[in-house]
């Protein structure tokens, strides 16, 4: 069996050695009140679909192997980890095994999961979001709501139109949501607007059809997302860090472009996000023949329009490539995603790599 980190052989002892003076990659990194032992971070990845399992029950409750993939990470040197999407209301549930913590119920099972991660040295957040129209009748037995009846690119479900009264529902979801995470002892809460669920579908033009204040110019189809954002902030206090999963790339024309995340992430900034995760949107979390580092050209352009850090994941696999993107400052931190699942000893085994 293949190691699951190959050197990139274009790299020579002598660039090794230069890398291994200047590594980025594991100098610790602060903002707003937040310290991370370095720029390595596991983004959300749904253990459901990759494995150990999520919710095994389907109660919304973290497993046992869940709780020990992340522990198991968070001890071998990640800075920071993200749990996998949860979801806020069973109205938003993507699929069966999905982590929820739309009860009050939940919080002691989170507490665990939380604290084996805090244990492991890592920064604990986990992020909150709701399908939308990106789910179905037989996960959510009821019909999936969205911004209008439309479908999601690559699905054939209509959803029903939100009301104000179901988007004030919501809002008000993810707010309860995150003082739950809060209450279970994580230390930020990520809001998932990527990936083509609920709020990633207002933003897109593409499924967005609404002529009240919720659609038609960029900023009316980021108020939904926006205003998210200002009630969970309200709900955890000023001093609880919130980042935002940001789609960049619908992948379709007429879609959202990076420079759509850019104007959408700047707004954001003015909101009092402190970080940015950039990601796909309807592109989705890993496009079909993307070269390695899909989204690190969109966490660039969003970079540049905004004071406060960026996080790009995405095929990035090369702890040199890692390394790179750093110096070459397209981003502040760098996501891990399955190369950490086949092996939790990736960021041991990259500092070797890299000289650390």
């Amino acid at each position: 069996m293949l190691p699951s980190i190959v050197p990139n052989m274009s790299h020579n002892m002598s660039q090794n050695k230069e890398m291994g003076d200047m590594a980025l990659l594991f100098t610790p990194f602060t903002f707003r009140n937040i310290y991370l032992r370095n720029r390595v971070v596991m983004p959300p990845m749904a253990t459901a679909i990759e494995g150990p399992g999520g919710s095994v029950s389907d109660d919304g409750m973290p497993s046992n192997g869940t709780i020990a993939h992340y522990a198991r990470r968070a001890e071998n040197g990640v800075g920071m980890v993200i749990v996998e999407h949860t979801y806020v209301d069973k109205s938003g549930k993507a699929h069966k095994g999905q982590l929820g913590i739309d009860s009050d119920d939940a919080v002691p099972r989170f507490e665990e999961l939380a604290a084996a991660i805090k244990s492991g040295g890592a920064f604990a957040v986990i992020q909150l979001s709701h399908a939308g129209a990106a789910t179905s009748v037989e996960v959510t037995g009821s019909i999936p709501l969205g911004p209008s009846e439309v479908p999601v690119p690559g699905r054939n479900v209509i959803p029903r139109d939100m009301t104000r009264e179901d988007i004030a529902k919501t809002v008000n979801d993810f707010a309860l949501a995150a003082r739950r995470a809060k209450n279970a002892g994580f230390q930020g809460v990520e809001v998932h607007a990527a990936h083509g669920y609920l709020l990633n579908q207002f933003l897109s033009p593409l499924t967005n059809k609404r002529t009240d204040e919720y659609g038609g110019s960029l900023s009316n189809r980021a108020r939904f997302l926006l205003e998210v954002v200002e009630h969970v902030q309200e709900s955890v206090g000023e001093d609880f860090p919130i980042f935002v999963r940001l789609g960049s790339v619908d992948g379709i024309e007429g879609g959202i472009v990076p420079e759509d995340a850019a104007f959408v992430a700047a707004m954001l900034e003015d909101a009092g996000v402190a970080l940015i995760d950039v990601s796909g949107a309807f592109a989705g979390s890993r496009p079909k023949d993307a070269p390695p580092g899909y989204y690190v050209p969109a966490a660039a352009v969003v970079k540049n329009h905004v004071n406060i850090p960026v996080l790009v994941a995405g095929g990035i696999t090369d702890p040199y490539f890692a390394e790179q993107i750093l110096q070459e400052k397209k981003t502040d931190l760098v996501g891990i995603g399955r190369a950490l699942l086949r092996d939790p000893e990736w960021v041991i085994k990259a500092e070797k790599l890299l000289g650390v």
